[in-house]
């Protein structure tokens, strides 16, 4: 989702820069656990999903980001990146392990939640 500020794009090597930084904060085990911490509390968890639903909520933003993703993925060369991310993913023994494990424990949530609705 883009953001309909007037404010300046950000530059490729401003973006370098924040990257570089942020990587350095989550390499240090104590900056990272103070990070997933204040991310994985639940009042930041629902003040993140109220935002995000309100924005939603909004047709013109609704239409605008439907609109960028299908113009982001008819692109051929956004494609290719992403398959060959996802390749790159499945090959690793260890991710692949726990995309399995993801898929597996929410096919198991699914099946719980859909035998209550019964």
């Amino acid at each position: 989702m883009r953001r309909t500020s007037s404010g300046p794009r950000v530059t490729p090597e401003t973006r370098e820069k924040l990257s570089a930084i942020a990587k350095a904060r989550w390499a240090d085990p104590v900056a990272a656990a103070k990070w997933r911490t204040a991310i994985l509390k639940p009042a930041r968890r629902a003040k993140i999903s109220k935002a995000l639903k309100a924005r939603w909520a909004d047709p013109m933003v609704r239409e605008n980001t439907i609109t960028e993703i299908r113009a982001a993925m008819a692109d051929p060369v956004v494609r290719q990146k992403l398959a060959s991310a996802s390749g790159k993913r499945w090959a690793d023994p260890s991710i692949r392990e726990k995309i399995i494990a993801a898929m597996k424990a929410a096919q198991t949530h699914r099946r719980k939640r859909d035998a209550a609705d019964r």
